[in-house]
């Protein structure tokens, strides 16, 4: 990776010394070469090994030092902490953040390398001792392994399980100060995890606030746009999916107004829908995740058929919440097949391999890159790519990295906002 000494031409500050422009200054076959050759555990790959108890793996990591630091440079408190290591034929890739004293977001991927593995479908359990293990599990709307550890200041090091004997080190530095943590450790801790590692791989720093802490003015345009083209439309109910995050809230305000301004009867999605209704989910990746699953996992003639669609706010194009439905519709300014979003994702893909680009870590990488926004255009998301190609983009319908096997696909504009009827 780049050293502390290659900084981004625009000025970041010292404390952004360790975060290197990854793409730009790196190529990508460098890349791969480090993210394998320098992963290597010092423990052996050979499966039939003894295994080792207690703390020999972390006597074996302290006497390494450095673990392969995927964003490059030094561990440094309140930066996301993303380390690689590979045990026993498994790559380990582990994020903390936001690397300060106290609860801790914690997400594991792992990459099997080879057949034979034995502890393959074990539980994966992370803490910073034997007493404190918890297991990492699967959380709505996003993919990998979550769990939230408790840190010590200063130096400290989370465990990662493999096997029942099996304790894989990574080291963390998390200073002194202890900032409020909840946003990293609750609902939306992944959505700011994405957004954080986002703006840092984009060779940015990582932002203190969480995309779900405020209703931004495009998507605040976007969702006012949303309901004057479902009135356009002749919708006549909207029903509205939300939760209890800021931005949730505030944008569940918006809607409201602009319906009521437009002469839509807004309903709570429990409602039965009425002649002509929509359902417009404004919460964040998990709840957005767990309604729209919980309606599709009803037999059909048990779901409530709302004829004029599903509708998602601009923060939820992210496959595992659309994989949570048959297809929704959605206001973006920018498209996934545009060079930008492409780099974007091929860049994710070989730093982060696990991880699915989604808008908001797009966005994040944007901000940072001074990539411009397009014109706020409607879009269909679904994994099943059954909508109908557009000129010039037929032969990424099916192949886009965002949606392997799925399509994003413009199907019209919005109507410009004109003001109430």
């Amino acid at each position: 990776m780049t050293t502390s000494s290659s900084r981004d031409a625009r000025g970041r500050g010292r404390s952004d010394r360790s975060r290197p422009r990854a793409v730009a200054l790196v190529p990508a076959a460098v890349v791969a070469a480090l993210l394998v050759g320098g992963a290597v555990y010092a423990g052996s790959d050979d499966v039939h090994a003894p295994p080792r108890q207690g703390n020999a793996l972390v006597a074996d990591w302290s006497a390494r030092k450095e673990g392969q630091q995927v964003l490059g440079g030094a561990r440094t408190p309140g930066v996301p902490s993303i380390q690689r290591l590979r045990h026993d034929r498994v790559e380990f890739t582990v994020t903390v953040a936001p690397a300060r004293p106290g609860p801790n977001l914690v997400r594991v991927d792992t990459t099997h390398l080879g057949a034979g593995h034995r502890h393959r479908g074990l539980p994966v359990l992370v803490g910073t001792t034997e007493q404190t293990l918890v297991r990492a599990v699967p959380r709505p709307g996003t993919d990998g392994l979550w769990a939230v550890v408790d840190l010590p200041e200063g130096s400290g090091t989370v465990l990662v399980t493999h096997g029942r004997y099996h304790r894989v080190p990574f080291a963390v530095e998390t200073g002194t100060d202890r900032p409020d943590t909840t946003a990293w450790t609750g609902p939306d801790g992944p959505e700011c995890l994405a957004a954080a590692t986002a703006a840092i791989l984009g060779g940015g720093s990582a932002d203190a606030s969480c995309p779900a802490a405020t209703l931004g003015p495009t998507d605040a345009t976007a969702l006012r746009s949303v309901v004057d083209t479902l009135a356009t439309r002749g919708v006549e109910q909207l029903a509205v999916q939300h939760d209890a995050s800021a931005r949730s809230r505030a944008a569940y305000d918006v809607v409201r107004a602009a319906a009521t301004s437009r002469g839509l009867d807004v309903v709570e999605p429990s409602v039965r829908p009425g002649r002509r209704s929509a359902l417009l989910v404004v919460s964040g990746w998990s709840d957005a995740s767990r309604s729209l699953a919980r309606v599709t996992a009803l037999p059909l003639r048990q779901q409530p058929m709302r004829n004029d669609g599903t509708w998602l706010a601009p923060w939820l194009l992210s496959p595992a919440v659309v994989d949570s439905t048959l297809g929704a519709v959605l206001p973006l300014d920018f498209d996934v097949r545009d060079p930008a979003a492409q780099e974007f994702s091929q860049t994710l893909a070989t730093y982060l391999p696990g991880q699915s680009p989604t808008a908001s870590g797009y966005l994040a990488w944007r901000s940072v890159r001074g990539t411009d926004p397009d014109p706020l255009e409607l879009f269909a998301a679904s994994r099943t790519a059954i909508m109908p190609a557009q000129g010039g983009h037929e032969q990424h319908e099916t192949a886009v990295a965002w949606f392997p096997g799925g399509t994003v696909t413009p199907v019209g504009a919005l109507v410009p906002r004109t003001g109430a009827r």
